[in-house]
């Protein structure tokens, strides 16, 4: 799975850093994952499944595509993800902070 997780983020033409981030942990550990050094938890899994539109059973076994099929989910994480990196990095802070803020609204 380690090899599959770098494979995902430089699909998506992220540094370890904007990986880590988006699903709510350091660079560090996304870079102990890629190299084997730390395995994920199940919920880092689904949630980097969730977050970038993966097909878990691709990231888990290397089975099937590498994305869901849902397109139009791909494509929302796209443009997101465009928008996102469009911003100044002081930008990019606030906009993660008020997502994370979003994510604990919705999980209330």
């Amino acid at each position: 799975m380690y090899h599959r997780i770098k494979m995902v983020r430089e699909a998506l033409q992220l540094s370890q850093r904007e990986f880590g981030e988006n699903v709510g942990v350091s660079r560090d550990v996304i870079s102990n994952m890629e190299y084997g050094r730390v395995r994920p938890k199940e919920l880092l899994v689904k949630h980097i499944c969730d977050w970038y539109g993966v097909n878990e059973e691709w990231l888990k076994t290397g089975e099937g595509a590498m994305f869901k099929a849902d397109a139009k989910n791909n494509k929302k994480v796209e443009e997101a993800m465009s928008i996102f990196r469009s911003l100044r990095p002081e930008y990019q802070d606030y906009a993660l902070e008020q997502i994370r803020r979003l994510a604990e609204l919705q999980n209330k």
